[in-house]
């Protein structure tokens, strides 16, 4: 029996179970005490240093704040995306993306998730010197 669909290829950069956080202890660890806390209306970024060798991602796309499922499915898909590229930035951390708000016509998550790439950079290499 196969255990994938015929005609499907895995994406070789895909995003894999390990880069996930899945359970709720890592995610409540990361939350209430986090080692960098940044802010980019309308995403928070929580991060907090972890003993493996990659970084992984969690998100919190709530209904109450994206109502429709398709939007929240989207900004899913772009924040999975951003990590993908992004992810060599983020080595080490547990990370929690939260989103506010979002409209499907405005370029404002992008934007942000790229300001904070901006400031994630900025206080890495400053905690680091």
């Amino acid at each position: 029996m196969q255990s994938r669909k015929p005609g499907r290829k895995p994406k070789p950069s895909g995003f894999t179970r390990a880069q996930r956080l899945t359970k709720r202890a890592d995610f409540d660890s990361t939350l209430r005490h986090p080692d960098i806390h940044l802010t980019r209306y309308p995403v928070r970024l929580v991060a907090k240093a972890n003993t493996l060798d990659y970084a992984r991602l969690g998100m919190i796309v709530s209904k109450r704040n994206v109502r429709l499922a398709v939007n929240r499915n989207r900004v899913k898909r772009q924040v999975r995306e951003w990590f993908r590229i992004h992810g060599g930035n983020f080595l080490c951390y547990d990370i929690v993306v939260s989103v506010r708000e979002y409209s499907r016509h405005s370029d404002q998550l992008k934007t942000a998730l790229s300001e904070l790439l901006q400031k994630w950079d900025e206080r890495v290499d400053t905690s680091d010197s």
